[in-house]
């Protein structure tokens, strides 16, 4: 019985029980999922079907995630929008992430390449100055540095001035190093987004480097 559930087993000729134990893609792929705080229960890509609404929508989509190394290199940054909540967003900005991974594993030396920060969890744990976690403080790490940051909802809570300055900070070093973000969001015209996160923000979020994609169709959970 087969102990592991690789990514590629499906597709891969060469598959045996043992491959977690022999096979280097699968060892790279696990320590790109591991290190992208991608929940265990996320960590293969789901298949979508389009509302005829967001038929448009899903085709881009497909052709950024078709050229992610291309996007990640160059910087871009992408928003998946709706005012419509569960209606696949987090589902692609995680497919498109995964796609990565699955681009880079070859040769990638064990380095974190992607994350996944969920906004809201966050903002509340930086603030959580009495205990200590381990992971967070890896997590608040990565996020400086990795290729490519999926920022979940990232409008979904009421902002302080610390958590304000917080995001600004790491958006801004980011920003600094050219790299890659996919955000999130139900905040769908630009000037919502300004009264939600501020003119700093917003403008790391919603530029000219970014490609604003939005959704139409219902929930789908």
């Amino acid at each position: 019985m087969c102990n592991f559930d690789c990514w590629y087993k499906e597709v891969c000729s060469n598959f045996r029980e043992d491959c977690d134990k022999t096979c280097g893609r699968f060892a790279e792929m696990k320590f790109l999922m591991e290190h992208s705080n991608i929940p265990k229960n996320k960590q293969k890509p789901i298949i979508l079907t389009p509302y005829e609404c967001d038929y448009e929508a899903f085709c881009m989509l497909e052709d950024i995630k078709n050229n992610i190394v291309e996007f990640v290199e160059c910087g871009r940054n992408l928003y998946i929008t709706s005012e419509i909540v569960g209606n696949g967003k987090t589902s692609w900005a995680l497919k498109i992430l995964m796609k990565y991974f699955d681009e880079v594993w070859d040769g990638n030396g064990f380095r974190a390449r992607g994350v996944i920060v969920h906004v809201p969890t966050f903002l509340a744990k930086c603030k959580d100055f009495k205990s200590t976690d381990a992971e967070f403080e890896e997590l608040k790490r990565l996020v400086m540095d990795v290729d490519l940051v999926v920022w979940d909802d990232i409008a979904g809570v009421t902002m302080s001035n610390y958590d304000y300055t917080q995001l600004l900070m790491c958006l801004d070093a980011r920003e600094f190093k050219g790299l890659s973000n996919i955000f999130t969001g139900n905040i769908s015209q630009r000037e919502s987004l300004l009264d939600a996160l501020g003119a700093k923000i917003t403008s790391r979020v919603w530029n000219s480097n970014t490609e604003v994609i939005q959704f139409y169709g219902g929930e789908r959970r």
